[in-house]
């Protein structure tokens, strides 16, 4: 299997991404998992990594999982914000960006996949699985 740059979390909900960072640690794919449960601070860290020429302090994340309910801004918002951000290097293109929710609503799987299919690359329900993050590593990577 592929090994990847950084993969990044984002999720408000401390458990998931523990669990999450277990699941992602035993397959071994990653140099590097960060964390950022604030919404706000991962679209300030990932604005940083696209449109700083060296952004070896921020790497660009090889894979992103974002939760869709989040409190300041929610995945969607998140996304929309994300489209305006400048990308001088081309490093956007590059991010493999899947939703990862508990949410069981028909609407947001909906929104997700005709709105917003232009910037992610899937949606997938909570928990993240071993055997789902290997099959994402395997096809995307």
């Amino acid at each position: 299997m592929k090994r990847l740059g950084l993969i990044l979390l984002i999720d408000d909900n401390k458990a998931d991404n523990e669990f999450h960072t277990i699941v992602i640690q035993k397959a071994d794919v990653t140099s590097q998992l960060e964390c950022i449960p604030s919404s706000r601070k991962s679209l300030e860290y990932v604005s940083k990594s696209l449109t700083k020429e060296d952004n070896s302090d921020c790497p660009s994340p090889d894979l992103i999982f974002l939760d869709i309910n989040m409190p300041a801004m929610n995945g969607f918002e998140w996304l929309d914000k994300l489209r305006l951000v400048a990308d001088p290097f081309g490093r956007k293109k590059k991010m493999k960006i899947f939703m990862l929710t508990g949410s069981l609503n028909p609407d947001d799987y909906k929104l997700a996949n005709e709105k917003y299919s232009d910037v992610i690359t899937g949606f997938r329900i909570k928990p993240l699985l071993e055997s789902i993050f290997t099959d994402i590593v395997q096809h995307y990577f």
